[in-house]
């Protein structure tokens, strides 16, 4: 699998299983590297948990959307013609991140011993005759100091029919409380409840922040470029040391994928200060690409819009990765792939030891 896509098949995983009483959760197809490229094959922790629980959108980023006010008509007693307003300037995904982008930059740094992201992970099982939805709830707490643990806190929320088909086909199945997941080869996979589980406490050593193929500490992180430019080209050159050869007509869209890929983890994923935040959003503003899907609700009601990218597969179909923003805060709600969403409820810095139990 594609080292820039891993993120994806660890967001489809949602909870290590030593943590709490939900199931694991099946292997969904995600795309490959194209012919003629290599991927490099990476260890993965027992406990996946820098890359697999992506944070939310740091402090409040406003962004409007960039509409113009009407004028007020003004009548002279020679009953001059009404003054037309302007026609109101596009909404683009563009206009969008740039504003972002500008909003994050004045934002004051934040610091402290810990880094604690909140989210809900969603997750679509195929159980035969229909579909359920499963819900975890995840907190984790990333020490900022080098050899310094993970903690996360999780809780395996429960699971049920995802739509109304699905409620219906559930019902003519007898109404079942607890469902066997089915496999991408078909075969039985793991079991599914309904009821929510138990509070679980896990730890382990940080295995570091994963970014264009290779692991980064807090102290690297704090280095990154603030400059969009310069971050592009860090991305690339990170990304050119680990991956393999592609075929020149290959190279520029996977580049793209890579970077979008990138943006991606450092908004939802890495500790990162407002200055990078920013650089990263005027980067993916300059992506060739992007989707705008105003209106895009997340699981927990709220509408932002969607700013999408579509991934091409290995048998030329294409999936699409969504972060959704808050048109009027800026804040980023959601990430959403096909079949997998993570909800972002908040990050902060702290000094305040986590939980041990």
């Amino acid at each position: 699998m594609n080292r820039h896509r891993r993120a994806l098949q660890l967001i489809a995983d949602a909870r290590p299983a030593v943590l709490d009483d939900a199931p694991d959760r099946p292997a969904p197809h995600f795309p490959d590297l194209p012919a003629g490229g290599r991927s490099v094959p990476r260890s993965r922790p027992r406990l996946v948990l820098a890359a697999l629980l992506p944070a939310a959108a740091a402090g409040l980023i406003a962004v409007a959307f960039l509409v113009s006010t009407s004028h007020t008509p003004v009548k002279t007693p020679e009953a001059r013609p009404e003054q037309s307003a302007p026609p109101a300037e596009p909404v683009t995904a563009r206009a969008i991140l740039l504003a972002a982008a500008d909003k994050t930059a004045a934002l004051a740094p934040e610091t402290g011993g810990y880094w604690v992201t909140r989210q809900e992970m969603y997750h679509l099982y195929d159980v035969g005759k229909y579909h359920v939805l499963g819900r975890n709830e995840v907190e984790t707490w990333h020490a900022m100091h080098a050899g310094g643990q993970l903690v996360i806190v999780a809780r395996w929320l429960g699971a049920a029919p995802a739509t109304d088909a699905d409620r219906a086909a559930w019902a003519a199945a007898g109404s079942p409380k607890q469902w066997t997941s089915a496999t991408p080869d078909g075969k039985p996979g793991r079991q599914i409840p309904a009821g929510p589980g138990t509070r679980k406490v896990g730890a382990t050593t940080s295995p570091g922040f994963e970014l264009a193929g290779g692991k980064l500490t807090y102290a690297q992180i704090q280095a990154l470029p603030t400059e969009p430019d310069a971050l592009k080209a860090y991305l690339i050159k990170a990304d050119d040391a680990t991956r393999g050869d592609l075929r020149p007509d290959e190279l520029e869209r996977w580049r793209v994928e890579m970077l979008f890929s990138s943006s991606r983890n450092l908004l939802t994923e890495l500790p990162v200060g407002p200055p990078v935040r920013a650089a990263t959003y005027r980067m993916l503003a300059g992506l060739p690409g992007l989707m705008l899907t105003e209106n895009v609700r997340d699981e927990h009601g709220r509408t932002g819009a969607g700013i999408g990218y579509a991934y091409r597969n290995a048998d030329g179909s294409t999936y699409e990765s969504t972060l959704v923003i808050d048109p009027q805060s800026g804040a980023l709600l959601a990430l959403k792939e096909p079949s997998s969403s993570v909800v972002m409820l908040g990050d902060r810095f702290t000094d305040t030891p986590p939980p041990r139990s």
